[in-house]
């Protein structure tokens, strides 16, 4: 079959996941039949719904490291390293 934009280049046929895709080697234009892209969508659906339930677990357990680095155990304080005292801090001092 010949592209339909190019009209004289010869299209290659190439098999996805059982689905044949005409290809055009000069303009890269791809073509399906009736009824092909919902065969490839729906694959694309089963892996997205896949991931939605990884990416959901993941950002789950995100919120609760946050959670837990943020807001330390009862009867626990973070530690925080002392300020040092600006130089007007130490010459205040010297008046008190």
């Amino acid at each position: 079959m010949n592209c339909p934009v190019c009209h004289e280049v010869r299209m290659r046929e190439v098999e996805k996941d059982g689905v044949n895709i005409d290809i055009c080697p000069q303009c890269k234009g791809v073509w399906l039949d009736r009824g092909e892209l919902e065969k490839l969508m729906s694959e694309v659906r089963e892996e997205r719904q896949v991931y939605n339930e990884w990416y959901d677990d993941r950002a789950r357990r995100m919120r609760e490291y946050d959670r837990d680095a943020y807001y330390p155990p009862k009867g626990h304080s973070p530690h925080y390293p002392k300020k040092k005292k600006s130089v007007l801090d130490r010459l205040g001092d010297l008046f008190d």
